[in-house]
């Protein structure tokens, strides 16, 4: 985020915190239940949301070196992107051209790659796709290497992030895609990140559901009175949309502290967590001292992989003592927070739902963030966006 776009939303939070409230929308709306548990719902995403857009691969710390690799963590999208020995960043589906077999775990305990080899029948390919060798070649007489080489997917690292496109073929133009949110992730230097731990964790939830505790400010004094709550005391929130991603900017309590420094000194990650919804299943949210990566990846309409990944900046946190106070930070975030807090409610208002209280769930107007994901979902699904109350 450049610096007068830090101090315009510094002083916009100021205004917000001044008059005491943050309405987002002129009036409440209402999001039908059936889309976080109907099947045909969760079937359209699948076969738009994520096949029509660039995903979120992973941060490329992991994939620096020749040889370095990262591997999906999601069974629906199942990527591989790889380092080649020239240098070039490469994905392709994590298949075996032969019978389909994945070629590279997850779970392997390697950290480079000289090559792609099939764990089912042997069959080699380079780390640039190409199939190398065959064994026992005899058996396919007629086959023709130069068309069986791994299917590449478009792929393209920007500012210490790796993109993904699942189509192949498809343009990868993230120039247009992210906009200015691009350039504020540019400006916070997330290349200059390493990481530090990254959990994957099953949630008994709608995706989106999960996605949405994020984008309200409305249940922090409640849901987390013993934890940060006191960090957004009085909090207000100030956001920005492009296209179909959002930046949301959250006061700390100390925002009134900011008056007492020269404006050109103005650090916007001192007086606010910034928070950014990258459509359609990442989130970030960025604190003074470290970055949470956070995805969401549907197994199905009840069901989700959620992986958090913490990066920080290792001057920051150097030696023993600094490495224990990065630990603690994530166990407070990942295990706390978002673990025990937020999508142990979002599991609950899952279950919740078969029970039939609700058709629909009520958004306010400070809450409307979450009207507008969904009506980013549902004007790609061809779904009906969310309504107004009825009287």
């Amino acid at each position: 985020m450049k610096h007068d776009v830090q101090v315009q939303t510094l002083r916009q939070l100021l205004e917000l915190r001044e008059h005491g409230r943050y309405e987002m929308a002129q009036e409440a709306t209402e999001v039908s239940v059936s889309r976080y548990v109907d099947p045909a719902v969760y079937e359209r995403e699948m076969s738009t949301v994520f096949r029509q857009f660039p995903q979120l691969a992973g941060h490329a710390s992991h994939v620096r070196d020749p040889g370095s690799f990262m591997v999906s963590d999601w069974k629906n999208f199942p990527f591989v992107v790889v380092r080649g020995q020239d240098g070039v960043l490469r994905g392709f589906l994590n298949q075996c051209r032969h019978r389909g077999a994945r070629l590279v775990s997850e779970d392997t305990k390697r950290t480079h790659l000289k090559a792609f080899v099939c764990p089912f029948h042997g069959w080699v390919y380079g780390l640039d796709g190409t199939l190398r060798s065959v064994t026992r070649e005899y058996m396919f007489p007629k086959l023709d290497r130069c068309k069986r080489g791994l299917v590449e997917l478009p792929v393209m690292e920007r500012d210490g992030l790796v993109w993904i496109h699942p189509k192949p073929g498809a343009a990868l133009e993230l120039e247009d895609y992210l906009g200015p949110i691009g350039d504020d992730l540019a400006h916070f230097d997330l290349g200059g990140l390493v990481s530090f731990r990254k959990n994957a964790v099953v949630r008994k939830a709608n995706w989106k559901l999960l996605i949405k505790t994020y984008l309200e400010g409305y249940h922090v004094p409640f849901l987390h009175r013993d934890t940060i709550a006191e960090v957004f005391k009085d909090g207000v929130i100030h956001p920005m949309t492009y296209g179909k991603h959002i930046r949301l900017s959250a006061a700390r309590t100390n925002i009134r502290d900011v008056l007492q420094v020269a404006e050109e000194d103005w650090k916007i990650l001192e007086y606010a967590s910034v928070y950014y919804s990258l459509f359609p299943q990442a989130f970030f949210i960025l604190h003074p001292d470290y970055v949470s990566i956070n995805m969401f990846h549907p197994l199905g309409p009840e069901e989700t992989l959620w992986t958090h990944e913490m990066l920080y900046r290792p001057e920051d946190f150097p030696g023993e003592k600094g490495q224990g106070g990065l630990q603690k930070r994530f166990d407070y975030t990942n295990d706390v927070v978002f673990d025990r807090e937020d999508f142990l409610v979002a599991e609950d208002v899952q279950r919740g739902i078969r029970f039939g209280a609700n058709d629909f769930h009520t958004i306010g107007t400070e809450e409307a963030l979450i009207s507008r994901f969904q009506a980013n979902v549902d004007r790609v699904t061809g779904d009906e966006e969310p309504q107004p109350i009825r009287s």
